[in-house]
Parts: C-alpha cells; structure tokens; sequence
C-alpha cells in the first residue's frame, strides 16, 4: 500500500531586488503545484503575518488552484518596526521595484495587499506606472486586488472622522475591492469608490457577506464558520474576481503626475478634549433583548465605550471600567458599551468569563460605530449631562485613576 502525503507549500526559493534607494527587498517564491499558463503571478504585500498557519494554508491552496505567488514583507526588508505609522509611510518605491522586475516576465500579474499595506501597493502602482510608461498605463498587471484596504490616516482622536490619503484619488489603475460584511470600513466603501475613480480607475467592488476583516488570517478558534468557509472558498473565488473586472478594452490609465504631500497623523494618547457637539443618538438591545436608548440618559454624564471582545486591549480594561463605575452615584454616572458587530451568543459566552457591570449593548451593523467614527477599539466617549460630547480616548487605559475621575468630577460638577 502506498500513502500519499500533501504538505503545505514551502517556499521554493528567494531572490532578492534592489530599489531605485539601493535598498534590499527579498522575495519568497512559491510555485503552483501545477501550473496553470492562464493563471497570472499573484504578488502578495504581507504585514507581518506571512508565517501565520492561516496565511500558509491559503498560500498552498492558491497554488493547487494553479497560481504561483510571490510574497513580500516590506517592513521586514527594511528592518521596520511593525508599527501602523511606519506603515502608513511606506513610499511604494519597494512596490514599484517589484512591479518592474515582473514585468521582465512577461506574464500577467496581480498585486495583492491587505489592511493598510495598500497604501503603499497604491504608491508603488503609481510610480511604477510613471517610471516605466506600461501600454495603456497597466502592461501586464492584469489587476490590483486590496482585501478590506486601510487608505486613511489616523484619526488624532477618537471620534474625529477619518480622511484619505492623497494617493488615493491620484491612483489611475484597475482595483478591485474585496470588502468585508462585517468590515470596520464596510460604511466607507462608496467613499473610497468615488475617490478611486476621480482619476478614471476602474473599480469593482466583491463583497464577501457575514465575515470580518482579516477572516482568512483569523485562527480556527477565533472564526466563524462562514468566515472558515469564506477562507475556504478564497482560491477558487479569486479567479471569479478576476474574471469580473476584467479591464475594460482600450481602457487607459493615467495616474496623477503630481502627488500631494501628506503627513502620518500620530494618535494624540489618553483621555483628550473633542470639541463640544451633541452625541448622536441612538437605540439598541443588548442580549436579552432589552432596548437602550441613549437619549434616556440625559441628566448623567456617560462613559460611552465601543469595543469587541477580540480586541485584548478592550478585554484588559474592563476590570478598570468596573471600578469606576462602583466609586460613582448610578443616578449621576453611567457606562454604557457597545459591542462590534459580535453575536449575542458570543456576547453571553464572553460574560460568563468575565465580569462585566454595565450595559452590553450589540452594534450588530456596525452603524452606530459608523456614526461615532469608530475605526479602532477599543474608542470611547465622555458624555456630559446635557448630552454633549466632552472627551475621548482611542486607546484602553486605566479609568478609575485620579487624573480621569478628575476629569469626570469636574462634568459632573456642571450638571
């Protein structure tokens, strides 16, 4: 009897390009198990999660569907510090190297990215385009694939609406967008379509329902089983993508000449002033089905709180929450929480594992979130008596320590 064995794929080999900086990028290589010639190269930008059993399952059933991929980790390369800012200042040169080298090939390829790598896969398809004048703008990049994109810099504070990075609305190129159901940016999608193609890019938009961002890179123990099967599905689906959004016949792109420049925001810490505007209103359930409506609150200053219980930072800070809440009058302060697009069964398994002595209310949209600018958490709100916004806080902290209960104390002083 012979036994068959099917090992994930293992990169083959590496090599290694030079930018127009004489920086060093290295490339892993991971041929299809059977190559298929109408299969373009898949280029893959990863942000640090290349070695993931997740990304490496993926990566081997690409390559049984017949692609051969390469993977690049820019910050890896360059020896950057994993951080979201030295992401978001990544200049796409390193992109634009790669780019030019597969198109010596002279086969189709696809740049991949995810999160806020796309960023930089927009920057490098922009300079790539100036540098090397592609026929009809694209050669033989045949599209530019971004799972739920990150392209907006950082909020300085929670509750300050997120804004688009310039080389958004100045990329000219074939993009589809794979956007997540339950995506933090699922209310932003058509923002960022209008911005594409106000230089002419031609977008498709592929919506994969009842998953979150990441669903494909989320261990077993964390996804769902519409996000294990969506992961599932991913290979084969793509080549459904790319069917769709197919270039259009003579479609030309041509990206902006000049690029305005842009600054990385840095996240101002601790619990900061917003400028004074009424907290929007709104009415949820929580997992017994009992309804809450903000606007009931009025006369008591509220800690508003939006969080998942994926989220390690949002877990650590609850204990501190509880606190809080215990060292104040209920008649005059209150938390209340909103949880992320989290079922009510994983909301009543969470509570029996940690204490939890607010409300729990479920934002199952999303769209209360939306409306408080919510794109990270944990992110949270002081709200005064008379229903106005007063303070923020996009980052978990301590809060029963003296420097917030201050802050508390002197809102509840003007009730």
């Amino acid at each position: 009897m012979i036994l068959l064995f099917w090992l994930p794929a293992a990169s083959a080999e590496t090599f290694t390009l030079s930018t127009k900086s004489n920086e060093e990028l290295t490339i892993h290589v991971f041929p299809a198990t059977f190559p298929d010639a109408k299969k373009p190269l898949l280029i893959w930008f990863t942000e640090g999660y290349a070695d993931r059993t997740s990304f490496k399952h993926l990566v081997t059933q690409l390559n049984d569907e017949g692609y051969s991929l390469w993977q690049v980790d820019l910050l890896e390369s360059y020896f950057l510090e994993r951080t979201p800012s030295n992401v978001r200042r990544l200049s796409g040169e390193g992109v634009a190297a790669v780019l030019a080298h597969a198109q010596t090939a002279e086969r189709p390829f696809v740049p991949v990215s995810t999160g806020r790598m796309s960023l930089a896969l927009l920057r490098g398809v922009r300079l790539w385009q100036l540098a090397e004048q592609p026929e009809k703008g694209h050669g033989a990049l045949q599209q530019v694939v971004l799972f739920f994109p990150n392209l907006y810099d950082a909020a300085e504070k929670a509750g300050d609406a997120p804004q688009l990075f310039p080389i958004v609305s100045a990329s000219s190129l074939p993009v589809t967008l794979v956007q997540p159901g339950e995506g933090t940016y699922k209310w932003k999608t058509g923002d960022l379509q209008q911005a594409l193609e106000k230089q002419h890019s031609q977008v498709t938009i592929a919506g994969v329902p009842k998953v979150r961002d990441w669903y494909f890179l989320r261990r077993q123990s964390g996804a769902s089983d519409l996000e294990t099967k969506a992961s599932n599905a991913l290979a084969g689906q793509l080549g459904i993508w790319l069917q769709v959004s197919r270039i259009e016949k003579n479609r030309k792109f041509e990206p902006a000449q000049e690029l305005i420049a842009a600054n990385v925001t840095e996240r101002r810490k601790g619990l900061v002033s917003v400028r004074a505007r009424p907290a929007p209103v709104f009415e949820l359930t929580d997992i017994f089905g009992h309804a809450v409506n903000l606007e009931d609150k009025r006369g008591k200053v509220v800690l508003l709180n939006f969080w998942a219980s994926w989220c390690p930072p949002c877990v650590k800070e609850i204990p501190s929450m509880n606190r809080l809440a215990e060292s104040y009058d209920a008649t005059r302060f209150e938390i209340v929480s909103v949880n992320f697009k989290e079922s009510p069964d994983t909301i009543r398994d969470f509570l029996k594992q940690v204490q939890v002595d607010f409300p729990v209310l479920l934002d199952l949209d999303g769209k209360v979130a939306a409306d408080y600018e919510i794109f990270s958490f944990p992110s949270s709100f002081l709200i005064d008596a008379e229903g106005t916004l007063r303070h923020s806080v996009n980052a978990a902290i301590e809060w029963d320590e003296a420097e917030v209960k201050t802050v508390i104390d002197r809102l509840l002083a003007k009730e």
